[in-house]
């Protein structure tokens, strides 16, 4: 579920903080950066359950409608297009996520109807929910896109459930962009086929290269990069002999040896894929002129690692014609 971009991410996060805290006990900061994981994950199953007790809400704000002393036309017989969305009604009866909400002690009855309220309020004022109500179409696509449309128009930028979740847990304070954009891409890349049957995307896949899995390659890569610091700046200061390597922002210097070690210890990972994603990573993590620097001295340095016999990849489309 995490993939690798996102584990890449957790990792950079956890040894620029590593670096910042001058840090010398490895095994401390690889169990933070373990913690760090399943706080993302724990935040991803939050946000799941968020859209089903949004569902609740409304259900009840109906029923309640329904049973005024003088109920309008409109209380009697409600726009049910949102209660009937595909999707948050299979999350609603998903065994996994069931079972998650069940790990994770999520019980939204422990807070304040009036956050819910609030958030359901705010969804209900917007474009994307009133061109959902009102447009006369009935599939799983439009379901699937109203999510969409609303984590990315109205959850990424919301106040209100940003200070929520930094209020439950503080990890959660860092997480929530990232959370947001897992969110999306969960209901993006949903189909017809998911039921209250299948099973929701776990924090790491198994079936990777060298028979690897997700958290294997996340501790390794951000033990490798603290191990082999001193090594990578050597070569780092001979690549850019007319500069002084002291004014390279710490988060330049993270973002090379990373891809360093992708270049030395990842035999079946591209050096097209490593190059591309550390120089995306720099345009968000790090200077505006980052990016060009990070991407012409990861060039440099995997065409010297190549020289060196030190970069091996094997596997097919992964050799240099």
């Amino acid at each position: 579920m995490l993939n690798r971009r996102f584990l890449r991410i957790k990792a950079l996060q956890e040894i620029y903080a590593y670096h910042q805290s001058e840090g010398n006990d490895l095994a401390k900061a690889e169990r933070h950066l373990l913690e760090s994981v399943d706080n993302l994950y724990e935040l991803f199953v939050y946000q799941l359950s968020f859209w089903v007790e949004l569902k609740h809400f409304a259900e009840r704000r109906i029923e309640e409608n329904r049973n005024k002393h003088f109920p309008t036309e409109e209380d009697l017989n409600p726009n049910m297009k949102f209660v009937n969305n595909r999707i948050i009604n299979v999350l609603d009866n998903n065994r996994s996520l069931l079972a998650l909400e069940e790990k994770y002690k999520i019980n939204w009855a422990d807070y304040r109807e009036d956050f819910i309220r609030g958030c359901y309020n705010k969804m209900v004022e917007s474009d994307d929910y009133q061109e959902y109500m009102n447009n006369g179409a009935d599939s799983f696509n439009d379901d699937k896109q109203f999510l969409v449309s609303v984590v990315d128009h109205y959850m990424a930028d919301d106040t209100l459930l940003y200070d929520f979740y930094a209020d439950l847990k503080l990890a959660f304070n860092s997480d929530y962009p990232i959370a947001i954009f897992l969110l999306w891409k969960f209901f993006n890349d949903l189909t017809p086929a998911f039921d209250e049957n299948s099973k929701l995307p776990m924090p790491y896949n198994f079936d990777n290269e060298e028979g690897s899995d997700d958290k294997a390659f996340v501790v390794k890569l951000f033990e490798k990069t603290l191990l082999h610091a001193d090594d990578y700046k050597s070569m780092v200061e001979e690549a850019i002999s007319n500069w002084d390597y002291n004014r390279l922002a710490l988060m330049d210097k993270i973002l090379i040896y990373m891809a360093m070690t992708e270049f030395c210890e990842f035999r079946t990972i591209p050096v097209k894929v490593t190059i591309n994603e550390y120089v995306e990573l720099s345009k968000y993590y790090s200077t505006p002129e980052s990016r060009r620097f990070v991407n012409g001295m990861l060039d440099k340095l995997s065409a010297t690692l190549k020289e060196q016999g030190k970069l091996v990849k094997v596997g097919m489309g992964l050799l240099d014609r």
